[in-house]
């Protein structure tokens, strides 16, 4: 892949993420805290949908795309199973007495619900679209469809203010849902060259069990992967109520904007070690890329706790523990980036199993320690929890990976981000009113670069012969 279209891949998630900060001061001055905590159990509620429903075949799309030659038949096999069960389970929901808004939300409306199930179609409908524009190497579509959502949420809440709606949870909920579907129509459009043949493919029973053999190991461990990433938030709500909820959900929010980094590198990485796995991939290939990983991790922790003082001062004056919140936040998009670089092995060997235990447990861990913490620190647990519970999701994937395919150095990777847990940790617990702490992330940026020195330098030379050729 070459440096234009790394650079057509980025625009969505940095254009996303820049929409995002815009979208969130806006959304937290002019909506209550519990109106927020309502949004971010919307936003839960679809992730969850796109991790269940899809039943990872968007996961099984990518592994044989290189494989096979008919791509539309390939999209129809991995779309049809979730499609199927998204529209019966939707059925029940419809004909059950439970409501299902005032269970998430509490408040009983229909109209809510019904905003749900289409936010929750379109959501499973654009998981997969995504993926098609992204296995095309289309980089400036793919972009699209990480900014439409983004940009069509921020022009419809501004309809908000200027019909002088109110600041209720209905219209605020009505725009998301308004913001998806408009996304999806337009990605239906930028797609049409797969999904109109698509219609009239035939599905290949062989091909749809190697890809449910694939993909549904991958569906307990996407579902564990799931709670991991936003029990705390139910937590919460469940033991704290939904300001709370809205102050933790800020903050993960904000970290959203260095998960940037993680969702550029896994789009461009994954198709890419994929082909590697084709043509022979040589094991000092892909250390090279754990290091260089590595680097990139330490200095984005050590500049998010030197500098995450300046963030409560864009917001109202209740969400002041975003200071220290933010700094463990980030840890949950850092761990996962960095695991992807070490877990190549077992998507490499089709092992996928491996995949789900390492989500099973770090989900096992999260559950354990949202009950313990949250009771008594609060948020502040419920980030404590989340830091934890990633180390222990990194390691098991690491150590996975290590085991079915090739070994190597990992003594380091370990000291270094033990050692950041506990300055993280260390800022939560004390809220951040420790003098000269600055010192402790100054200290770990230098050792880091020092541990690592020899990559550096050789990324550095290979970076300036890569300018050098260009000019």
């Amino acid at each position: 892949m070459n440096a234009k279209k790394i650079i057509h891949f980025s625009i969505g998630p940095i254009g996303a993420a820049a929409l995002g900060l815009i979208t969130l001061p806006f959304v937290a001055w002019f909506f209550s805290v519990e109106d927020v905590g309502r949004l971010t159990m919307l936003q839960v509620v679809l992730g969850l949908s796109v991790s269940f429903f899809s039943l990872a075949m968007h996961q099984a799309y990518v592994r044989e795309y290189h494989e096979e030659e008919d791509r539309s038949a390939l999209f129809k096999t991995a779309v049809v199973p979730g499609l199927l069960l998204i529209t019966f389970v939707s059925i029940a929901l419809v004909m059950s007495p439970i409501s299902i808004s005032n269970l998430l939300f509490g408040i009983d409306s229909g109209f809510l619900t019904f905003l749900l199930l289409v936010g929750i179609f379109s959501s499973f409908l654009i998981n997969f679209l995504a993926h098609v524009v992204r296995m095309q190497e289309r980089g400036l579509a793919f972009s699209a469809t990480q900014i439409a959502p983004k940009a069509f949420l921020l022009i419809f809440i501004g309809l908000i203010l200027l019909l002088n709606l109110g600041a209720e949870f209905k219209w605020l909920m009505l725009m998301n849902t308004l913001a998806v579907f408009a996304s999806l129509m337009i990605f239906a459009v930028l797609t049409r060259d797969t999904w109109l043949p698509a219609l009239f493919s035939t599905i290949n029973n062989l091909l749809l069990k190697q890809m449910l053999l694939f993909g549904l190991p991958l569906v307990a461990g996407g579902l564990a992967y799931w709670g991991l990433t936003t029990m705390d938030r139910f937590f919460l709500r469940a033991l704290s109520g939904f300001e709370e909820l809205g102050v933790y959900a800020i903050s993960v929010a904000l970290a959203g904007a260095v998960a940037v980094i993680s969702t550029i590198f896994s789009n461009l990485w994954h198709p890419v070690v994929y082909k590697w796995a084709k043509e022979g991939v040589k094991p000092k290939r892909l250390q090279a890329v754990i290091e260089n990983m590595l680097i990139v991790v330490a200095l984005i922790w050590s500049l998010v706790g030197l500098f995450s003082w300046i963030l409560p001062s864009f917001l109202p004056p209740e969400y002041q523990a975003i200071e220290y919140l933010i700094v463990a936040c980030v840890a949950m998009p850092l761990f996962y980036m960095l695991s992807e670089t070490t877990v190549v092995g077992i998507g490499i060997t089709r092992r996928t199993s491996f995949a789900m235990i390492a989500s099973i447990c770090a989900f096992i861990a999260n559950l354990v320690l949202n009950y313990l913490l949250i009771p008594d620190y609060g948020a502040a647990g419920a980030a404590l929890a989340t830091l934890i519970s990633f180390f222990v999701f990194f390691v098991i994937r690491t150590e996975s990976s290590a085991l079915l395919w090739h070994s190597f150095p990992r003594v380091r990777i370990y000291f270094l981000v033990v050692l950041y847990m506990l300055a993280t940790s260390t800022m939560v617990l004390t809220e951040a009113n420790l003098d000269y702490f600055y010192y402790v992330w100054l200290a770990l940026m230098v050792l880091a670069l020092t541990l690592y020195r020899k990559r550096l330098l050789e990324s550095i030379n290979h970076l300036k012969t890569y300018l050098h050729k260009r000019t």
